[in-house]
């Protein structure tokens, strides 16, 4: 045989092996891209995922809360008694007081938090006809603490209203951390006259002061005829608060305001 033929007799056997040899390592190969671990270290392979408990516990929390905070119901006033602008001054003013109420409903002590004289009395005087209800939480109601402002403005006013300054009624900080402290009042704004009257009285509005502080409804307690009403609603949702605490938390809570009208046929000027 020519070494020609040999060589042709050799190429031949070494590629007849080399598809023996292909075709014993393709099934290996199929099992392994079969296999769900194919392309993935064993030793990497990640841990069953769990739920993330902290980032599901926060709404919980915040439901609870919340449920907590609308069973807590703010005092609030019911009615308040008429007051007449004192003749013998010509003054404007605000007075403002603390009523603590007991858990039965009666007025327990009354603090003066804003005093003006001669204004402070005669305010003070008609507060003890006022009615009020305690607060409550899970309606059990509690020893509460109320704020009532009470604004005198003449009917017809040739100088500018007295600057006011804020009330804070926070008691010292470790004390603000228990109990129950009363909204602050930051700014005021003094109701106007109605045109078309020559009424006078006294008109007692009630403020819904929100956790946040911000001003929300405004409920009439006393009316007063003559377009009254709507002027202290207006005026009253210009007024700036700071939220009560209860446990050193922001809670809802109510400022009651009797505005004052003097009378333009009885106006001193």
């Amino acid at each position: 045989m020519s070494g020609k033929s040999m060589g042709v007799i050799a190429a031949a056997s070494l590629f007849l092996a080399a598809g023996v040899l292909f075709c014993l390592a393709r099934p290996s190969r199929s099992l392994a891209g079969d296999s769900p671990l194919a392309g993935q270290n064993p030793t990497s392979n990640p841990a069953p995922a769990q739920a993330n408990p902290s980032s599901e516990t926060p709404p919980a929390r915040t439901q609870d809360q919340n449920a907590i905070r609308n069973l807590y119901k703010p005092a609030r006033a019911i009615s308040g008694a008429d007051l007449q602008f004192p003749l013998q001054t010509t003054a404007d003013g605000v007075v403002v007081f603390s009523v603590s109420l007991g858990a039965g409903d009666e007025i327990k002590g009354i603090s003066v938090l804003k005093d003006v004289p001669p204004f402070t009395a005669v305010a003070q005087h008609s507060l003890h006809n006022w009615k009020f209800a305690p607060a409550s939480l899970n309606d059990r109601t509690e020893d509460s603490e109320m704020l009532v402002a009470f604004v005198f403005r003449h009917a017809v006013s040739i100088a500018n209203p007295p600057p006011f300054t804020p009330i804070f009624p926070a008691k010292e900080s470790g004390e603000t951390r228990r109990g129950f402290v009363p909204p602050g009042i930051l700014s005021i704004v003094y109701a106007g006259y109605p045109p078309s009257t020559i009424a006078m009285g006294a008109v007692v509005v009630q403020a819904d002061v929100k956790p946040d502080g911000s001003t929300g409804d405004v409920s009439v307690v006393r009316d007063l005829e003559g377009g009254f009403v709507p002027l202290a609603i207006k005026t009253v949702k210009h007024w700036k608060f700071q939220a009560a605490l209860r446990d050193g938390r922001p809670v809802p809570s109510k400022v009651a305001v009797a505005f004052i009208f003097s009378s333009r046929s009885l106006n001193p000027f």
